[in-house]
């Protein structure tokens, strides 16, 4: 506001990634952007300025900056809400890989400060949504999870780098849970965020409580075992550190988020021959 004055109108500050489902382990990088409610130039202006300082506030506080510039200094993510509804229509419509991770990525925020844009912003887009069939094409670009429990029920590990003996939960163990979570969200026009809170929604998947209580049981783990030297390391957990009986858990509540994510896409499958 010293150099700039004070913003051009109304904004919303939002959070993406793990920041924006409340899901961030003790480490976190930088995943934001900004709506704003005003067409003039130098609106534009003033918000990618803002989202600068941001970015370098945050950074300097222990936030590591995205590697793939998912931030509001980045005009991509930082537009008025008639450049936001644009956007999104065009992600929609376009339905290439790299639309449907910019959709998906932008489906997770949630707002952190100023005026709730988002909410409004992703029920007008749920028609589209259905009409396309795109939950097709989410789930054919989220169904490839790395695996973390080999055929004959071994830990597949980390085999070299800093991070040997180790098994990558992010990949392995959170996206299945994740990816389910929100595809789900998506069909159910729900604008909710976090993983659990989408879960809690459904009323027509089995065993519910059960994929909930695995989740936040992940959670717990990650947090006790993760090694948390920075924010690559917290994603990976030293399995000789753990007990037999939580390795087994672990291995059971990755199978139950395949699992989940299996049903989901048999779901989906329905829902698209219904439509046919």
């Amino acid at each position: 506001e010293d150099r700039l004055g004070p913003p051009r109108s109304p904004y919303c500050f939002f959070l993406m990634g793990s920041a924006g489902r409340l899901e961030q382990g003790i480490w976190s990088d930088q995943d934001h952007g900004i709506i704003y409610d005003s067409t003039e130039p130098e609106a534009q202006e003033y918000f990618l300025a803002l989202g600068k300082e941001f970015v370098e506030g945050l950074a300097e506080v222990g936030y590591k900056v995205c590697d793939g510039n998912v931030m509001a200094s980045n005009p991509l993510w930082c537009k008025s809400t008639e450049g936001w509804n644009k956007q999104v229509s065009n992600w929609l419509l376009d339905s290439s890989w790299e639309s449907i991770r910019h959709f998906l990525t932008f489906f997770d925020a949630r707002c952190f400060y100023g005026k709730d844009y988002l909410t409004s912003l992703k029920n007008s887009f749920f028609p589209l949504l259905h009409r396309s069939c795109m939950l097709t094409r989410i789930i054919e670009n989220t169904m490839h999870i790395k695996k973390g429990v080999g055929v004959l029920g071994q830990f597949l590990l980390e085999t070299h780098g800093p991070f040997t003996g180790c098994i990558n939960l992010k990949d392995t163990a959170f996206f299945p849970y994740v990816n389910a979570a929100r595809v789900l969200a998506i069909r159910n026009n729900s604008v909710k965020t976090s993983t659990v809170e989408r879960l809690q929604q459904l009323t027509d998947i089995d065993n519910r409580e059960r994929f909930i209580t695995q989740f936040i049981k992940l959670q717990d783990y990650r947090l006790s075992y993760g090694l948390h030297s920075d924010y690559e390391a917290g994603h990976y957990v030293k399995i000789n550190q753990m007990s037999k009986q939580q390795q087994k858990d672990l291995k059971i509540i990755i199978k139950d988020g395949i699992q989940l994510l299996n049903h989901v896409k048999e779901i989906v499958a329905k829902d698209d021959s219904s439509w046919a």
